[in-house]
């Protein structure tokens, strides 16, 4: 099931209201569609955030560490690799990227005696 944004429930709602124009003004109906094109508005101007922009860089620098490592690594020796490229980076924030690497399916992560360890995913081109 999709996502009710306000602008879906809006135009529903102006699709009602527009079918039965003996209940609905001509004045509310301008009112919604107003309030519809303000949503639309709103969600085509977004930027990201500065932590975004952050998490993105750091996603990048991840990547370059891992393809360049001979073995696989600890979120840790990740962290220390790409430490002073970033003010104030933690090992949750760089755990926080490598997860999202992982759901990307763009790094693997691998137990080895109860540590985690994470190296650039082999892909199907590669294997061949």
């Amino acid at each position: 099931m999709e996502k009710m944004t306000n602008v879906k429930a809006l135009a529903t709602v102006i699709a009602y209201a527009e079918d039965n124009k003996d209940v609905f003004s001509a004045e509310v109906v301008e009112k919604l569609e107003n309030m519809k094109a303000s949503y639309e508005r709103k969600s085509t101007n977004r930027k990201p955030t500065k932590a975004q922009e952050t998490g993105a860089e750091v996603r990048k620098a991840v990547v370059e560490v891992l393809t360049g490592a001979p073995a696989a690594m600890t979120a840790t020796q990740v962290l220390n690799a790409i430490a002073d490229r970033f003010e104030g980076l933690t090992l949750p924030k760089v755990t926080a990227q490598l997860t999202a690497l992982k759901k990307d399916n763009e790094i693997e992560r691998f137990l080895d005696k109860k540590t985690a360890y994470f190296k650039i995913a082999e892909t199907a081109e590669e294997v061949a």
